[in-house]
């Protein structure tokens, strides 16, 4: 049985890149010789000079994308009308991500397609699955992993295209309606769908309910990362708080990502005005990741920007907060976990795996502003032996299911009964 898995260039950064970079470092060794499985090939190095990294490329690609809906930056932005016609910008868009992600993904969907090449086509987004399905031959079975807790076209959309509207509104757009209804389609036709757990379902089924009448044989492979464990680290506590001059006497808690609206940030931000006065509960919030000019100033929020390190500020912080809007199963949460960190956690999608595994946490059960912040007085109302035991919880659940070596053989379970 040979098994090829089709996506980007392998690379530390999110989504499919990242993912399957993890999982083909885990891959070291083989347990049976009637199984064969290859990834795609890194990133090449930069021909000459540093170049960009490898976060810079991802970023690039996905400004490209959204120049495709949006047009060349203007100080206006498009109206209703230019989003709401059929046919019109968004659907350029989709079929022009459609085009970059199969010329992307080249370097491994052309051999898995040779004579020889592979039985199981185990893809990685959604516009080579179906690529795939229309140039699959009979001993072919195209399995197609998400990596997203919506619909690609609304991700695009919203994330990428007009981030102020509300996903419930772009979800009425004509070519989003007609996009989504083209990704369930794809879903039907692949011979199997894997997702980290069946909480992320619930999320594509909350933007349309039509993913819950998928007649599709579905798998659930819990993610994992090879991050170290952070002891050295958490030794150095005192001189990495001076180093992201954070508050040596104060709880800190840390959000990790961007700022896209499905991340939740703008409500944590919103949050903060409603807290109580610092010298009633003392804390603050370090932001990792969006640039610091696009943060409001506030006394609790210290902005680090784009962090390449970001174990040091893990192991500088006293715990981690996500409360996205959808939730997968993030790849900062499991960091965190790794990094033994108490969190803070809106109770949905993957999130609510987290909680269910026993990783260390404090939930939330809606993103109101009042009970984010009523989350965050929580958090840093914990006493150090509270953190600690948190901590501990968060940790355990690292070690017990998400290293790279435990998402590594859920994957051989899964190939082994492909193979039976």
């Amino acid at each position: 049985m040979k098994i090829a898995h089709i996506g980007p260039p392998l690379a530390r950064i999110g989504g499919p890149a990242g993912y399957l970079y993890q999982l083909q470092r885990a891959a070291h060794s083989r347990v049976s010789d009637s199984l064969r499985v290859t990834f795609p090939p890194p990133v090449p190095p930069a021909a000459s000079g540093p170049g960009p990294t490898r976060v810079q490329h991802a970023r690039r690609l996905l400004g490209r994308w959204k120049r495709q809906l949006l047009g060349p930056p203007q100080f206006a932005r498009p109206l209703g009308a230019t989003l709401l016609k059929e046919g019109g910008r968004i659907d350029r868009m989709l079929k022009g991500v459609v085009h970059a992600c199969v010329e992307e993904a080249t370097p491994s969907l052309s051999p898995a397609l040779a004579e020889n090449g592979a039985d199981i086509l185990f893809v990685h987004d959604i516009f080579c699955a179906d690529f795939l399905i229309r140039r699959r031959q009979p001993h072919h079975q195209v399995w197609f992993m998400a990596h997203n807790p919506m619909p690609m076209v609304l991700y695009l959309a919203w994330n990428w295209g007009v981030p102020e509207r509300n996903w419930r509104e772009i979800l009425t757009f004509p070519d989003v309606q007609r996009w989504v209804t083209w990704e369930i389609e794809v879903w039907r036709q692949v011979d199997r769908v894997v997702l980290p757990c069946r909480e992320a379902g619930e999320e594509l089924q909350r933007s349309d309910p039509r993913f819950a009448d998928v007649n599709v044989n579905m798998s659930y492979l819990l993610s994992g990362t090879s991050e170290p464990p952070l002891g050295a680290l958490a030794g150095e506590r005192h001189s990495l708080r001076h180093r992201w001059q954070l508050p040596l006497d104060a709880p800190v808690g840390s959000y990790v990502g961007n700022a896209q609206p499905y991340r939740g940030l703008d409500t944590v931000l919103a949050s903060l005005r409603l807290l109580p006065q610092p010298a009633d509960v003392p804390g603050v919030l370090a932001v990792a990741g969006p640039d610091p000019e696009s943060l409001p100033r506030h006394p609790r929020l210290l902005p680090l920007g784009y962090v390449s390190e970001i174990g040091s500020v893990l192991a500088a912080v006293d715990f981690v907060i996500n409360v996205n809007r959808f939730s997968l199963f993030d790849l900062s949460t499991i960091e965190a976990t790794a990094a033994g960190k108490p969190l803070l956690l809106h109770a949905i999608g993957g999130n609510k795996t987290f909680r269910d595994l026993g990783a260390g946490c404090i939930c939330v059960p809606d993103l109101n502003p009042e009970t984010v912040a009523d989350g965050l007085v929580t958090m840093f109302g914990l006493s150090h032996d509270q953190l600690n035991v948190l901590g501990r919880a968060s940790r355990n659940c690292y070690e017990a299911y998400l290293t790279s070596e435990r998402m590594w053989e859920r994957h051989l379970r899964l190939y082994d009964a492909a193979v039976s």
